[in-house]
């Protein structure tokens, strides 16, 4: 038996079927979690934002468009509940874990501290710089696809992107990331 497209599993939760959509958390629950934690850095809240994704999800799946794609969708709205909870949620003081790392480091140190600011460069940008971001190079998404998700001109969507990456240069730039090298 062939696995089932996200369309069919859709179709089946329409109709009353719980086991498709535990195929449908499956198959998205750890992609949403890593997105919407890269955006708001915070496991437990990441967690929290993923489950309501999943619970609006579910509440909304009549509401469902056929002629979309299925993760279009759900990323939508991961983004939706992620943007609106950084909106109602000022940014918390973040620790500086980056700056406490020795500076004679290892190899593994120095990949830690640039993850970490990266994240960090991540976190100051407008949110939809960086939701742009996560889409194209977190979540390995085409131009095309974030076009869907975002709903905007694929055109934009490269724009953006090309101010995304500047912003985030000088950002990093100013944290330091490119010392050392």
């Amino acid at each position: 038996m062939s696995e089932k497209d996200d369309n069919e599993l859709v179709y089946e939760v329409i109709r009353g079927s719980i086991s498709s959509f535990e195929v449908l958390i499956d198959r998205y629950q750890k992609t949403i979690f890593n997105m919407v934690l890269k955006m708001v850095g915070d496991v437990e809240t990441a967690k929290d934002i993923t489950q309501d994704v999943f619970v609006k999800v579910f509440e909304k799946m009549g509401s469902f468009n056929f002629k979309y794609r299925f993760f279009s969708w759900i990323y939508r709205i991961a983004l939706n509940q992620t943007l609106n909870y950084l909106k109602s949620n000022p940014r918390k003081e973040e620790l500086k874990k980056a700056e406490a790392l020795p500076a004679d480091e290892n190899g593994e140190q120095r990949t830690e501290r640039g993850s970490l600011l990266l994240h960090q460069g991540l976190r100051e940008l407008p949110a939809d710089y960086r939701v742009l971001l996560l889409l194209k190079y977190f979540c390995s998404m085409s131009y095309e696809e974030i076009s869907e998700t975002m709903e905007i001109p694929v055109k934009k969507v490269r724009s953006r992107l090309f101010m995304a990456r500047e912003q985030l240069n000088r950002v990093m730039v100013a944290k330091g990331f490119f010392d050392n090298d």
